[in-house]
């Protein structure tokens, strides 16, 4: 297959999305759906020479993996080694321990695995895994283990008979794109995102493209207008589409169809001449660095966070990171990646195949002594695992994990809603916004007076909207919390959820006509509301900021640690909801937050164990604040109880005293 420029500006466009998303560039909301235009190009080129090369007799399975071997290991190589150097002194001791484990599930191909298991809703945030990105690479790599066979399989079977190996594809591309769905719907998000079964139709479609022997589109009008709706296919989602559980799934099938369109579009068309100043030049160049682009972006954003005490950059570091980050990128392709893909270095395939298994080699044994080098704790870094250690928090028990907040099912237990008779029943509704908080109002009311019920699941907001719940769970959620409100009537109901992202534009709208909706039925029924404002939420995980900012001997400060829009966020939400019969609003911020002075610990302990779920100890403190706007004659029963404690141990003493 002949050089195509456009190609190389595909590769742009994914590559720039991909970056933008990563770096926080305005507007580029839907950045990571580069990766699905990449499984795309992926696919078409590699099954165009497999196929191209069966038929004329020249494929070899030792040269495709050979050239496999010379385009993806050494610029990989060498960004994991150089990224273990600052891993070693800029990483905590179990961030240490997971970069060096990561860095040997790259070596082995199965980095999308070792990110998949070290998944959940939960888990460290993905700006603290330097190597995370390196999980398309894994599956792009299983996938090439399999496509040479299935191609060289398919076209022993073809014969003559064209449409075989077109067939075998698409069935296997309907059955991976299938089993995301399903794996989606079932709630099995990290599966669908991170393994290769469900993807292999990304890539597939590429290779239905390159063997689907279709006519080049007609030059002029035809070919233009194809070019056209491809790139508003790739742009909208870029554009447009948020992070969440339904991704890839529906999400991709956009962005894919448009590269497919993109690059059929671009069939038989001649490369053209163009000036060193055009920018369809500087597109065509930022395409051919792609592969180091891709590699080097990561690691270099997120150690220059680990940089900063708040781990956060602004619009100025981030657009200068971007500068550094093409500049390392064209010294990879220039002096790492080119040299070997030339045969300038390793010249035969012998010389390739050994110096890839001596440099797999030399990573996995570097990669077993930064294991044990992770178990010796510095002085330093001693004293930040106090903090550190809330990144490995066990909620569970404190959400009600499994019976009143995460369900397979998306329905809550029935005890979990049982009211008591003879009590007041305060249902708290919402997603793990509201999970967080149950532990603090239990240490604030009175259980001889109140009981406390839950239906909390993640990232579903308290509504009846079913139809506006993208996830299975969440509509399961909602058809069994209408249910309940047909035939019971609690006496107080909580609402609370994570409205940052409920509102993320241009959703606001949509999530206060939902929650007047929800509201108005339930003062319909005569039950009154408490709506708990935005929780405060930090710009990265709150344990790590603080862990970080001791190692440096920094002082936290609020300010740096506290995200800003969350203040904006409870104004408007504070006047689009204001207070009227059969609803109260409250706002948390206010209860906790001084002059915008937000808490980072409560009792020693961070009041948040990742960058807003509240700890015990951070719980029990908001709640003090706010549990006597609830039910005044009821509340502040963990003061009174400390009070007469300490009055029995003052009488207990003047009784020793005499």
């Amino acid at each position: 297959m002949g050089h195509r420029e456009d190609i190389d500006w595909l590769r742009a466009i994914a590559v720039l999305a991909v970056v933008g998303f990563h770096f926080e560039a305005p507007a580029i909301f839907g950045g990571f759906v580069g990766v699905d235009i990449f499984f795309v190009i992926s696919g078409y080129l590699i099954t165009g020479i497999i196929s191209a090369e069966i038929v004329s007799g020249q494929f070899s399975f030792a040269r495709f993996y050979e050239r496999r071997a010379r385009r993806l290991l050494p610029a990989l190589y060498v960004m994991v080694a150089c990224a273990a150097i600052p891993a070693s002194h800029e990483l905590l001791s179990s961030e240490r321990a997971e970069f060096f484990e990561s860095a040997t599930a790259v070596v082995t191909f199965t980095s999308n695995v070792f990110f998949w298991l070290r998944s959940g809703y939960f888990d460290h945030a993905a700006v603290e895994k330097p190597l995370l990105h390196t999980w398309s690479l894994a599956v792009e790599e299983q996938f090439y283990l399999v496509l040479p066979v299935v191609v060289w399989g398919g076209r022993l079977l073809a014969q003559r008979r064209r449409l075989v190996l077109p067939g075998v594809l698409a069935l296997f591309a309907a059955g991976s794109f299938a089993l995301g769905l399903l794996l989606l719907r079932n709630g099995a998000f990290a599966s669908a995102f991170f393994l290769s079964p469900p993807r292999a139709w990304e890539f597939l479609l590429g290779s239905l493209l390159a063997v689907s022997r279709l006519p080049a589109p007609p030059p002029g009008v035809v070919q233009r207008a194809a070019r056209g709706l491809s790139l508003i296919l790739m742009a909208i989602p870029i554009l447009a589409l948020r992070p969440g559980p339904s991704s890839p799934g529906l999400n991709a099938l956009a962005p894919c169809l448009g590269a497919a369109l993109f690059l059929w579009s671009g069939t038989g068309v001649a490369n053209v001449p163009r000036h060193r100043m055009s920018p369809l030049k500087w597109a065509a160049f930022v395409g051919r660095i792609s592969y180091s682009l891709y590699l080097w972006h990561w690691p270099l954003f997120a150690f220059a966070r680990f940089a900063k005490p708040g781990l956060a950059l602004d619009g100025w570091e981030r657009a200068g990171l971007f500068v550094l980050t093409v500049a390392v990128a064209t010294l990879s392709w220039r002096y790492v990646e080119q040299p070997f893909r030339t045969r300038q270095l390793a010249a035969t395939p012998r010389a390739a195949f050994s110096l890839a298994a001596l440099a797999s080699l030399l990573l996995l044994a570097g990669s077993g002594v930064g294991l044990l080098g992770s178990g010796a704790v510095s002085k330093a870094d001693r004293a930040a695992q106090r903090f550190d250690a809330y990144n490995s928090y066990d909620m569970k028990p404190l959400y009600r994990y499994g019976a009143c907040f995460t369900t397979p099912d998306g329905r809550v237990a029935e005890d979990c809603l049982r009211p008591v008779s003879g009590k007041t029943n305060i249902l708290l509704w919402g997603d793990s916004f509201a999970a967080h908080y149950f532990h603090g109002l239990r240490a604030h009311l009175d259980p001889k007076t109140v009981h406390i019920m839950q239906a909390s699941q993640p990232t579903c907001m308290p509504t009846f909207s079913a139809e506006t719940q993208g996830v299975g769970v969440c509509r399961a959620f909602a058809v069994q919390m209408g249910e309940y409100f047909a035939q019971a009537r609690p006496d107080l109901v909580v609402m609370s959820a994570d409205w940052l992202e409920n509102a993320r534009p241009p959703r606001f709208a949509g999530m206060v006509r939902d929650l007047r909706r929800t509201i108005g039925r339930l003062r319909e029924a005569g039950i009154p509301v408490v709506l708990f404002g935005p929780s405060v939420q930090f710009r990265a995980r709150l344990p790590s900021m603080l862990a970080r900012a001791t190692l440096r001997g920094v002082t936290p400060e609020s300010a740096a640690f506290v995200r800003s829009d969350i203040f904006a966020l409870d104004a408007a939400m504070q006047a689009a909801l204001p207070p009227r019969e059969g609803l109260s609003y409250v706002s948390i911020l206010s209860a906790i937050c001084e002059d915008r002075r937000c808490p980072l610990t409560a009792s020693n302990v961070p009041l948040s164990f990742d960058h807003a779920h509240l700890t015990a100890e951070g719980s029990e403190h908001v709640m003090a604040a706010v549990a006597p706007r609830l039910l005044p004659d009821t509340t502040d029963f963990s003061s009174r109880e400390q009070a007469r404690e300490r009055s029995d141990q003052a009488g207990d003493s003047g009784t020793r005293d005499d």
